[in-house]
C-alpha cells in the first residue's frame, strides 16, 4: 500500500496551527502520516501538537530534536532525513489545505510515473492567496505574482523559483537525491526544484489546492506583481550574491553528475561578479537566465553590477 509522509515544520504556530491540522485530517485521501518538527516554540504550539498526537497517534508523529535550526530551510532539511515513504509532501504551519489537495496531487504524480518511470519527480500546484482571516486576496498566486510554472528548467531556476514548497509532492527517488541540502541555498523548495529540473521532471496541477495565508509573521510570502513591488525592489537594491551562492552550492553537490552544458553555465553564473558589465549581460542572454516577467527582467539588467 502506498503511503505519503507530510512534513510539517513549526515555530510559534499557536495562532493558526489547528486550522492547518484539521484541514489535513479532513483530506479525501487518507493513507498519510504527518511528521512534525518544532524549532523551539515558546508559545502553546507544543501543547496543541501533543494534543493532536494523543488523539491521532496512528497518523501524527512528533519528532523531538535538541537542535535549533532557526529557519524553515534547516527544519525541512532535517525532516527529509527522517522519512522513507514512497512520497513526501511539505506543509507550512499557517495555511489551510483544500480537502482534495493530496488526492489531486497524487493523481498527477501517478500520471508522471506512468510516463517517466522511477526517476526524480516533483509535482506542485497553484494557491489561493488569503489574508489572516482566510478572506481571498487573489484566486491565483501565479497570477498575483506573475509566475509561469512552465519555466522549469535549470537556467530559469537560477534567478527565480516557480515552485511553492507547501504545494510540493516529491517521490522517493527525488527525496534520496536531495537528502543533503547545503546551508547556502535560499530555500529548500528552490533547491529541490533545481535538482528535479536537472535529474528528473516537474509537473503541476493547474488549479489552487490550498489557501496561502498572508500575515505579519510569514517566513516568506506573496508579493503582488506591480509597480509598488518594483519600486521597493529598486530602492532596496537587492543583492545578487544569494543567487550565486546557491548556484555554487548546487554545483559542489552535483559536480560529477552534471552534463558539460549545465556545468559550464553554473560555473559561469557562480563567477558572474568577475565579469565586466557587458560580459554579465551577454552571459545571461546566452544561457537564457531570466526572471519571470518583462518588468523583472528590465530591473535585473538595470541593477546587476
Amino acid at each position: 500500500m502506498m503511503q505519503i509522509d507530510i512534513l510539517l515544520a513549526t515555530y510559534n504556530a499557536q495562532r493558526f496551527i489547528k486550522e492547518q491540522l484539521e484541514s489535513i485530517l479532513n483530506q479525501t485521501f487518507s493513507d498519510w502520516n504527518l511528521i512534525v518538527y518544532d524549532d523551539g516554540s515558546n508559545d502553546d504550539t507544543l501543547s496543541i501538537i501533543n494534543a493532536y498526537v494523543n488523539r491521532y497517534p496512528e497518523k501524527i508523529k512528533f519528532i523531538n530534536n535538541d537542535n535549533r535550526f532557526g529557519s524553515a530551510l534547516g527544519s525541512f532539511s532535517f525532516l527529509l532525513t527522517v522519512t522513507n515513504s514512497q512520497y513526501v509532501m511539505f506543509c507550512d504551519q499557517d495555511d489551510v489545505w483544500q480537502s482534495d489537495k493530496i488526492e489531486k496531487t497524487l493523481k498527477k504524480m501517478q500520471e508522471m510515473e506512468k510516463k517517466h518511470g522511477n526517476i526524480p519527480l516533483l509535482v506542485h500546484a497553484n494557491l489561493t492567496v488569503v489574508d489572516k482571516h482566510l478572506s481571498i486576496i487573489s484566486d491565483s498566486l501565479w497570477q498575483y505574482q506573475n509566475i509561469d510554472p512552465k519555466k522549469d528548467t535549470l537556467n530559469r531556476f537560477l534567478l527565480d523559483n516557480t515552485v511553492t514548497g507547501c504545494t510540493m509532492m516529491i517521490n522517493r527517488a527525488l527525496a534520496l537525491q536531495v537528502n543533503n541540502i547545503p546551508r547556502d541555498v535560499i530555500m529548500h523548495d528552490w533547491y529541490i526544484a533545481m535538482t528535479s529540473s536537472v535529474f528528473g521532471k516537474i509537473a503541476y496541477v493547474d488549479e489552487p489546492l490550498m489557501f496561502y495565508r498572508q500575515h505579519s509573521k510569514n517566513d516568506t510570502g506573496a508579493k503582488q506583481y506591480g509597480w509598488r513591488y518594483f519600486v521597493n525592489k529598486f530602492l532596496r537594491k537587492p543583492s545578487f550574491d544569494k543567487y550565486t551562492l546557491q548556484a555554487k552550492a548546487f554545483l559542489e553537490i552535483y559536480d560529477d553528475q552534471l552534463d558539460d552544458k549545465d556545468k559550464e553555465m553554473l560555473i559561469g553564473f557562480s563567477n558572474i561578479h568577475q565579469m565586466n558589465w557587458f560580459q554579465r549581460r551577454v552571459f545571461l542572454f546566452r544561457h537564457q537566465i531570466f526572471k519571470n516577467g518583462l518588468a523583472r527582467n528590465i530591473g535585473l539588467f538595470l541593477w546587476i553590477q
